[in-house]
């Protein structure tokens, strides 16, 4: 199979496998081996991130030729990660369980679906920008974020900015969520991988921070 470089395109209520391989142009074993998780999806449903190449992806998606979500692309990253929330997202223990929803957001990323034990942050981040049809990173690199839309100043920050953490003492690790308040001693942040599960949390001072962005 070719080596492409990949973007993600979410599917919609009136996908199927047909409509992908037209999409994409490829067949349907080849949109398998660039999307591992869709393995044993055997009916299609709305919302499935799937990678194609990425000269198409810039046609489907800013031409909606196959997203016709309009309700979820009505809707902010912010709006979808709360949406998220409900679903009491967490990691299942053991190399050989994942959850697949975290799966899913790998799978918006560069490098497709990995296990639910990758650190998954930036991964669910990703997944509700893109969902909501802007551009994400297309990254499981939490730091990729600092390069993202625009730097917020602290004086204008607010619920739903994006917002990067350090963290460790390698300049590569890091950590990212949305941003919820700045009441208390440490920000609030409602993000992926916090105790190994989707949730508001304070993971990290305010010393930590690195940046608070805006797309």
């Amino acid at each position: 199979m070719a080596n492409y470089q990949t973007g993600t395109i979410y599917t919609s209520v009136d996908d199927n496998w047909e409509t992908l391989t037209e999409a994409a142009q490829m067949s349907k074993e080849e949109l398998i081996a660039l999307n591992p998780h869709l393995d044993d999806v055997t009916e299609i449903e709305p919302g499935i991130p799937v990678d194609v190449p990425y000269s198409l992806r810039k046609e489907i998606v800013f031409g909606s030729v196959l997203i016709r979500d309009n309700v979820a692309r009505s809707m902010t990253a912010y709006q979808i990660a709360k949406d998220e929330l409900l679903m009491d997202v967490a990691e299942i223990p053991g190399e050989s369980h994942n959850n697949r929803r975290i799966t899913l957001y790998h799978s918006t990323t560069v490098g497709g679906a990995a296990p639910d034990e990758v650190a998954w942050c930036s991964s669910f981040v990703n997944f509700c920008v893109e969902r909501s049809g802007k551009q994400g990173t297309d990254s499981k690199a939490s730091r990729s974020w600092q390069r993202w839309g625009r730097s917020v100043p602290r004086a204008d920050w607010k619920a739903g900015d994006i917002i990067v953490f350090k963290r460790g003492t390698e300049p590569w690790q890091g950590h990212v969520g949305f941003l919820v308040d700045t009441s208390g001693s440490r920000p609030r942040v409602l993000g992926g991988n916090q105790s190994n599960r989707l949730s508001i949390a304070t993971p990290y001072p305010y010393s930590a921070i690195l940046s608070v962005r805006r797309g």
